[in-house]
Parts: structure tokens; sequence; C-alpha cells
């Protein structure tokens, strides 16, 4: 058999690296694909095979996926950086003695369905193509487009993760260098404030438009790990927007707006007020590369017609 052929896929995995987490000690990426390692007595021939991109070991690259979606389930977190443990939950789905562990069993727990909720694009899209029933009907470019489009989502929810651990202030600074990315302040560094402390009425930010200040957008940034950014808050920057004698907002969270929060702002006569989710924020942020950098480039070529002309 194909040397490749023997490593598992990254689902194959999910059970055997969630049982070495049981003890709730908090393990680092070399210790989890040592144990892993030996686990399936791989050899030093199999850790050499890369990715296609020949960047990364495929056996590495696969245990990085299973890791990100044992936490998209709630099965695992990471108490710091490059450092993976087990959750109560984790333990807890151990006790059932599980026989297997695939996308199948993950998208039936509350935590993996949280997710799915938050970066869903309204498709199917969550599994690896790889493993996918109908990646035989898909055309190359399909296949392209739908691994690219994963990728993305796993990069936003870790985006959406980091901004979650970060202090409110970081969170603060955050949203305002986004929206000067955009190009709201002329993309001057100095075009916008954080005003996040007592007595700001309500309002976490500024950005001037214009070098006069004549034009300015206020902003209110909202760090939520849990819940959602209800009507009352809406209500609440609507009102400070009017004391301030501002028509234009920008609402920010890490969270979800409920529905009567949005129904609000779309109600608001005088301020014009947006709202950003965190899975916009997230996907912002990747399409402006504010927190992300550049991975690998990929140049797909095609026929030159016209040279072929004669």
């Amino acid at each position: 058999m194909e040397l490749k052929n023997q490593i598992p896929d990254f689902q194959s995995i999910m059970l055997p690296m969630l049982k070495l987490l049981e003890d709730g000690t908090s393990k680092s990426l070399n210790e989890v694909m040592r144990l892993l390692t030996a686990h399936y007595k791989l050899t030093e021939e199999h850790l050499k095979i890369k990715v296609p991109s020949g960047q990364m070991g495929l056996f590495r690259n696969r245990v990085g996926w299973t890791r990100s979606y044992l936490k998209n389930a709630g099965l695992i977190h990471y108490p710091n950086r490059g450092v993976y443990q087990i959750t109560d939950f984790g333990k807890e789905h151990l006790k059932t003695n599980p026989s297997d562990l695939r996308l199948k069993h993950l998208k039936k727990m509350p935590k993996y369905k949280e997710w799915q909720d938050t970066f869903s694009q309204g498709n199917n899209e969550q599994e690896l193509i790889s493993n996918s029933k109908d990646s035989g009907n898909q055309t190359p470019d399909e296949i392209l487009d739908t691994t690219v489009r994963q990728l993305h989502q796993q990069l936003a929810t870790e985006v959406l993760d980091k901004l979650k651990e970060n202090t409110f202030g970081y969170f603060e600074s955050f949203v305002i260098a986004l929206l000067q990315k955009m190009g709201y302040g002329e993309f001057r560094e100095d075009s916008g404030v954080v005003t996040g402390k007592s007595g700001d009425d309500g309002i976490d930010g500024i950005i001037y438009q214009d070098r006069l200040g004549l034009e300015s957008v206020y902003i209110q940034a909202k760090r939520f790990t849990t819940g959602t950014v209800g009507s009352p808050d809406i209500r609440n920057f609507i009102g400070s927007l009017a004391i301030k004698g501002v028509s234009k907002g920008v609402f920010l969270t890490t969270s979800k707006f409920s529905d009567s929060a949005v129904k609000t702002a779309l109600e608001s006569q005088q301020q014009k007020i947006v709202l950003i989710n965190g899975q916009e924020l997230s996907k912002l942020a990747i399409e402006y590369n504010l927190g992300v950098q550049e991975d690998k480039t990929v140049v797909i070529k095609k026929l030159d017609l016209d040279y072929f002309e004669e």
C-alpha cells in the first residue's frame, strides 16, 4: 500500500485525539503529534509526506483540521496559544464510550450547531471536499471554489475566537482599524479615535470622515462571548447619537443581533444605524487583511486562444 494511503483522514483522527486528552492535562501540538504518531504507528517516512503545496506535512495538516473541528464542537478548547485541553463536554462525551467520532456526530452537538449557524453560507460546505460523497460530480473549478470558502470559513472562526479572547479595549481599537482599512476617514491613521471610557455617553469610537471633522461616524463596539445584542442596546446607542447631534452610527459585535435589535435599527428615523455581527466582522477582517496574512498564492493558468490565432 502507498505510504500516503496509510495516513488516516482527519475524521478518523477525531476520537483518538479526544481520548489522548481525556486526562484533562494541557498538551502542546508537538505532544499531540507525538502521541498520535505512536498511536497510528507512523514512521518518519510517513511524516515526510507533504500536502500538495509542499508547505506542510500531510499528517500534521490533517491533525490541524481535526483540532479545529473538535474545538468547533466544544469538545476541546485552547487554554493558551498552541495548547489543547479537553472540555467538560468532551469528558462527558467520552463517558458514553463512543466507538467512532465523525462529522455526522459533531453536527448533532449544540456547540457545532451554533458554529454552523454563525458561519453557515446557506450550504453544507463544512466537510472537506476530499471526504464529500458528491466531490466526483464537481468540476475542478467548483472544487477549488468550495475549498477556498472552507478555508476562509475556518479562518473567520479563528479571527472571531481571538477577538473574544482579547480585552474590550483591544476590540474597540480593532474595529476602528477595520473601518479605516475599509476607507472611512480617507485612509488617514489619525482619522479614528477610541473613546470607550467613563463619561463617553455610550460611544466607543469616532471616525472623522474629513480633515475638519465636519462628517463623523460614531461607533459602538460590544465584545460578547455569549448572548446576543438586544433592542435596548440599540435604543441606547440611538440615544447617544441624538445627544451628540450626529446621524451616522455603526454598531459592531462579536456576537449576534436579536430580531428586535435589527428591527429597532431599521425603524430609526433620524439616525442611520449599520449593524455588523460577528460573522460579518470576521469576514471583513479577512477581506481587508486585518489580523490575517497571506499563506500561499496559487496561480491558475488557462489557454491563451489569441496566441494560437494564425
